[in-house]
């Protein structure tokens, strides 16, 4: 599950974050890694980090493993879940850019600041079937990589290899792919906030019952598109907002719509998901927020020069 989420401010400061939607909590915390931290691969030469970068996850050993991560420059990241969708090839293809699906957050975060920077990256690179470790398989993941001035989605599939789409609407969830998304919020034109109009059906009139009838339809279940098209509805008509304080609470606000409540869901395996967290980064000020399932106060966390130059990665 997930729900991913960007929006800008009226000064074009970017708001970026997520919902993790799963059955249990990984341990995760927030992550700062540090400019001039290795970085390891298993196809490309190993290397290290020149730019600081922040986010939830958590460290296999020493490598920290991103569920979703901003670098300092502004540039960020979310994963999310993508089953029977995403797929990776068996090893590297000549001529690509080829790395394990695990690699791919931090080295678009250490690699490029912009998107239009990383959409030219991406023109070559092919994710490989390769897992962390035997007890680490490899995630069935789509991205959503935005900056203060775009947004894409990327995604790997079988039938169309690795495909890169503007995101516009600035939101992803899980299945189907992206196209499919797009296409199926045209059945949702029809939505407005504006209420409904009395009209008369033949000298019946008919009035609207209280309010919110321009938004009747507007999905209210937990499958990923009805996430999708309620999340895209609510960050296209919520009103601007000034200050970070209100950008935040606007963030949290249009997330918390389509958070998973514990015992509504229950999965193949028979497990409850829920909203293990969710986050926002605000690159104005360079801080990370967050709240979990069973904690509602807003904590943060913030990119300074202490956690920014450290020799390790810093956990919160």
């Amino acid at each position: 599950m997930c729900t991913g989420l960007r929006f800008n401010d009226a000064e074009g400061n970017l708001y970026f974050g997520r919902n993790l939607d799963v059955e249990s909590s990984y341990g995760e915390k927030v992550l700062v890694t540090p400019r001039n931290y290795e970085l390891p691969y298993r196809f490309l030469e190993n290397g290290k980090t020149t730019k600081a970068i922040i986010g939830m996850g958590i460290m296999a050993g020493d490598y920290p493993m991103y569920f979703d991560a901003c670098n300092e420059n502004g540039l960020c990241i979310a994963g999310l879940n993508f089953p029977r969708y995403a797929y990776f090839t068996e090893g590297p293809v000549d001529g690509k850019t080829n790395m394990a699906p695990y690699e791919f957050m931090v080295w678009l975060m250490e690699e490029f600041d912009t998107v239009a920077e990383a959409k030219k990256g991406l023109e070559e690179l092919n994710l490989v079937d390769a897992p962390f470790s035997p007890q680490m398989p490899v995630a069935p993941l789509h991205w959503i990589i935005s900056d203060k001035d775009a947004s894409i989605v990327v995604e790997q599939t079988k039938e169309n290899g690795l495909k890169v789409y503007d995101n516009y609407v600035g939101v992803l969830t899980n299945n189907p792919d992206y196209a499919w998304h797009m296409t199926n919020l045209n059945n949702y034109a029809g939505l407005t906030p504006h209420d409904a109009k009395a009209q008369e059906w033949n000298k019946q009139e008919v009035r609207p019952l209280g309010v919110g009838t321009g938004s009747l339809g507007l999905p209210g279940d937990s499958i990923p598109a009805s996430r999708f098209v309620k999340v895209a509805y609510l960050n296209a008509n919520y009103p601007t907002v000034e200050g970070e304080e209100a950008n935040v609470a606007k963030f949290f606000n249009i997330l918390k719509s389509v958070a998973m409540i514990d015992g509504s869901v229950i999965n193949e395996q028979g497990q409850d998901e829920f909203t293990v967290y969710t986050a926002c980064y605000s690159s104005n000020t360079k801080t990370y927020y967050y709240n979990r399932y069973d904690d509602f106060t807003m904590k943060s966390v913030q990119l300074t020069d202490e956690n920014m130059n450290a020799k390790e990665v810093t956990l919160y």
